[in-house]
């Protein structure tokens, strides 16, 4: 029973991922069809270079929230049914590693949304919103430094490496030099965020592939 559940929670995450917070800001906020502005992508970039500057970090911030918060109310209804006698081995469906799974769920939902025929956004806040649930304090910290970027430096790209690679790197980083930081997750998960940061890149790839960027 717990298999069918985690993939029910899987795909709840991939169709909540599909509601696209730039489609709604743009459609809401200016009667405009994001997809008939600038990159004619629903992300927040387009929103932010194409739209309004403010809108876009709405947009981001409501992105980062949305992924934030559905995996911490995940994590809490699986946790409660787990303690439950009728559902006890419902404790494995908030494991590190599914927990993650669904986080990816949402990354899918978001840059290849079937209902809208796979045309989709980037996922860096829905990125950054579901990595802030296991690792929230290298995320603040490469937020920060994007930020940076983009308001200082006008790098939106390099901002976008940066919030995707950097987390990992600090991850890394603060799991061995800091006593108290994380050790509730696995020694390996270091491996798995890796991976998430690679598998991110292809979303990636396949979202410029569409918009024939090359």
């Amino acid at each position: 029973m717990t298999v069918f559940i985690a993939i029910f929670v899987f795909l709840l995450a991939y169709f909540y991922g599909e509601f696209s917070t730039a489609r709604f800001i743009a459609k809401s906020f200016r009667s405009l069809n994001v997809y008939k502005v600038g990159s004619g992508i629903a992300d927040t970039n387009n929103i932010y270079s194409n739209i309004s500057k403010s809108l876009g970090f709405l947009a981001g911030a409501i992105d980062v929230c949305r992924a934030y918060l559905f995996l911490i109310v995940i994590e809490f209804v699986l946790r409660q049914l787990g303690n439950t006698a009728s559902f006890a081995d419902f404790t494995t469906l908030y494991s590190p590693t599914l927990m993650l799974v669904y986080g990816l769920g949402m990354l899918i939902g978001h840059c290849l949304p079937i209902t809208h025929h796979f045309h989709g956004g980037r996922g860096i806040f829905t990125y950054m919103g579901f990595f802030s649930y296991f690792a929230i304090l290298p995320m603040l910290i490469t937020a920060i430094l994007a930020l940076i970027l983009v308001w200082r430096f006008k790098q939106v790209r390099f901002a976008q490496y940066t919030i995707v690679i950097l987390p990992v790197v600090l991850y890394q980083i603060f799991y061995h030099a800091i006593p108290w930081f994380r050790k509730d997750l696995p020694p390996y998960f270091t491996v798995i965020l890796l991976g998430t940061a690679l598998f991110m890149g292809i979303l990636n790839i396949l979202v410029s592939k569409r918009l024939g960027e090359f």
